[in-house]
């Protein structure tokens, strides 16, 4: 017998690769010819940034760069000079792609540990450790039979829903300040050094267009005008925003933007009085969005139809999606002791989350890992910088549904405190900001095709009218399938025997009319 039900292909979402690997890279520079040499080392940082993930056939190439500054001491008159290097990197993973269609690489790094080692005064190993961290997502075909197909065919329905990831998308954004120092900061002689960094972004969607708007943070270690040595640190908060615009995604998506530096300068200008009292900040932002859209389907969960006895075959489909997602911040407070005390107030204070895990508990999400604190300031002997570590445990409250899979979770240092205590010991309070998702997974059976079609038997075909007594547990569905008889049919001439969820109501006799 020739099959009348046809069957139609949609694509559900699946994650093809979850990944974290580290990479360790070597950095060997010589100073430019206009830095002088380097007496004592201070301090090294290291920003990498991801510049691209692309996937071809079965294979995930990620690039990027580092951004390696060095901070040091120089046999000039103990001046303190810095010299920024940088390097590009790549990673290749193997992605098994099974068949996915439009496969999506979401890539994301930071460094864990950096160290140095002098070869001589002007030539150097700068030796930085990343995590890469590679997401891929692809959609994978899936069979279902066409609920609009068969001749006097009868379907019971579901409305999937699920997240489709749609391609990354990614805009430089340049921007150009001059800064005035505030009336009690000294005047700038020369800058030593320099630093911009993005505080994570609020991003409101609004149609196809999305405002994103953070702050930068500028940082200014300078030698005060006519001094010798005398250091000066001026913090600037610059507010900033981008409009990403004709996305993919509209309102009813989710998107998350992440923000890098990937160029960056800091001058110092004359004010109107002539005086070197302007810091000018230019630099690009580089802004990902990543995006998903949301998609329904009308899948069938069961059929019948009143001619044919069909034979069908069923799969479970699994459904992934983000079911929250939300910011909490909490505090660390600790007491750490410097080899040698430091004499003044202090420079700065650099944080860096090392290590995360998230894992799910009752009534929330924990969250633990490490971090360095790198403190800089002048002791009795020098300019010096000293990293302390600590571990952190946190409980984050939050509701999470039954079916909860997956917590992701990203800390960003968002504000600090030092004091210095009279034992030459200091007291920091930092500030984190914890950005966290909730993932959750249904899953759906459905009927993926009919195999095999016959005529119904004479018994079910014959009658015209009768009376039928239902029991408890039947429903509308159940008893036109029993029947092979069109529910809207059965309905109609009992409307009061069923309740709003096509339950039977209890006591009910009904008329099963053949059509």
């Amino acid at each position: 017998m020739t099959i009348k039900t046809s069957v139609r292909e949609i694509y559900v979402p699946k994650q093809l690769l979850q990944t974290t690997v580290d990479k360790d890279l070597e950095l060997e520079g010589t100073l430019p010819d206009f830095c002088p040499d380097i007496s004592r080392l201070i301090r090294v940082d290291c920003t990498p940034y991801i510049d691209s993930s692309e996937i071809s056939g079965d294979r995930c190439l990620v690039t990027g760069r580092v951004v390696c500054s060095m901070l040091y001491e120089t046999d000039y008159k103990n001046k303190i000079k810095s010299a920024v290097f940088s390097k590009d990197f790549s990673q290749s993973f193997d992605v098994q792609t099974q068949g996915c269609v439009n496969p999506i690489a979401e890539a994301a790094t930071r460094c864990t540990h950096i160290s140095c080692k002098m070869l001589s005064p002007r030539k150097f190993i700068i030796k930085p450790r990343l995590l890469l961290n590679l997401d891929v997502f692809g959609n994978t075909t899936v069979k279902t039979v066409d609920t609009l197909s068969g001749d006097n065919t009868f379907f019971k329905t579901n409305e999937i829903m699920f997240e489709k990831r749609l391609s990354p998308y990614t805009e430089d954004f340049s921007f150009e300040e001059e800064l005035p120092l505030l009336q009690s900061e000294k005047a700038i002689g020369d800058i030593v050094l320099g630093s911009i960094r993005l505080q994570p972004p609020q991003v409101t969607l609004s149609g196809n267009d999305a405002l994103v708007k953070s702050n930068a943070i500028i940082k200014v270690l300078y030698e005060e005008e006519g001094s010798e040595n005398e250091l000066v640190m001026s913090t600037k908060i610059l507010p900033v925003s981008m409009t990403l615009s004709n996305l993919e995604v509209d309102e009813t998506g989710k998107m998350a933007v992440s923000l890098t530096v990937t160029d960056e300068k800091v001058t110092s200008e004359l004010d109107t009085y002539g005086e070197n009292r302007v810091i000018k900040a230019s630099f690009t932002a580089r802004a990902k969005a990543d995006m998903t859209e949301r998609i329904s389907e009308l899948v069938a969960t069961d059929l019948f139809s009143s001619d044919y006895v069909n034979k069908t075959e069923s799969m479970t489909i699994t459904l992934p999606t983000q079911f929250s997602e939300f910011d909490r911040t909490f505090t660390i407070d600790t007491v750490v002791v410097p080899e040698r005390s430091f004499t003044s107030p202090l420079f700065d204070t650099d944080i860096t989350i090392n290590e995360l895990t998230t894992e799910i508990v009752e009534g929330g999400v924990t969250l633990s890992g490490n971090y360095t604190v790198s403190v800089l300031g002048r002791t009795t002997e020098a300019m010096e910088s000293f990293d302390f570590t600590g571990n952190f445990n946190e409980f984050i409250p939050i509701d999470t549904p039954e079916n909860v899979v997956n917590v992701e979770a990203e800390l960003f240092p968002f504000d600090y405190s030092t004091t210095m205590m009279s034992d030459g010991s200091l007291a920091l309070r930092i500030i984190l900001n914890a950005k966290i998702r909730t993932f959750t997974e249904d899953r759906q059976t459905i009927i993926s095709a009919v195999i095999n079609q016959d005529p119904v038997p004479k018994d079910k075909e014959a009658f015209a009218v009768i009376y039928y007594f239902p029991n408890s547990k039947d429903n509308l569905w159940s008893i036109a399938k029993k029947y092979y008889v069109n529910p809207s049919v059965i309905k109609d001439a009992n409307p009061t025997a069923f309740d709003e969820r096509e339950q039977i109501k209890s006591g009910t006799k009904m008329v099963m009319i053949k059509k």
